[in-house]
């Protein structure tokens, strides 16, 4: 028997829904089916630098005894780094003694950056030495310790580069204090200082 008109109708408007939530399975469905790419940069990694410094001299480069009033000497020194970055390289005092009658005060020094036109002399000679237009410091000892003590405080500010070096004249003389019974009172003592040069970058 055929089915009537009016369940006909029924059975045609029951199929929509149903259609609707197969539609809507295939819309939420394709909307996580999106193209995608992606590109990457791989084995990023940081590796640090070094700082090295050395000098030629290889020993003290003063070691004066028996030195009056008016006496004096020179010595040259290179510094030279074997650093794979640049750095700013200072000069400063260690290790400073003027001594039980303050000899120190009466030790003047100058500090003279230059350069040799060939390769340094031995020994801490300066023959061939050329000095640079500004000299580093020129104090007595004891006031180059006051005003140079560590790097924050040092002399010269010098920007080194990698693998560069960098030569320094130190004149020193025993300045007379004005007259043989002033200068007395300064003998037999002894005066001693380090000269320390440091590189940060």
């Amino acid at each position: 028997m055929r089915p009537s008109v009016h369940a006909a109708v029924i059975a045609k408007w029951a199929a929509i829904p149903a259609a609707l939530v197969v539609s809507g399975l295939v819309v939420s469905q394709a909307s996580y089916s999106a193209f995608s790419a992606t590109t990457n940069n791989a084995g990023n990694s940081w590796a640090s630098g070094t700082l090295a410094l050395s000098n030629d001299a290889g020993t003290a480069l003063f070691s004066a005894t028996n030195i009056k009033p008016g006496d004096g000497g020179s010595k040259c020194i290179t510094v030279s780094t074997t650093a794979t970055v640049a750095s700013t390289l200072k000069l400063y005092a260690s290790s400073y003694s003027k001594g039980t009658k303050s000899l120190g005060d009466r030790i003047n020094v100058t500090v003279t950056s230059g350069s040799f036109p060939g390769a340094a002399p031995a020994g801490g000679a300066c023959t061939g030495f050329t000095a640079g237009s500004t000299a580093v410091a020129t104090t007595s000892l004891t006031s180059f310790a006051a005003a140079s003590s560590s790097y924050a405080t040092g002399a010269d500010s010098y920007a080194l580069p990698a693998g560069g070096t960098r030569t320094y004249k130190i004149d020193w003389t025993f300045a007379s204090a004005g007259s043989p019974a002033a200068d007395n009172p300064y003998q037999g003592d002894t005066a001693s200082i380090g000269f320390t040069w440091e590189s940060q970058s």
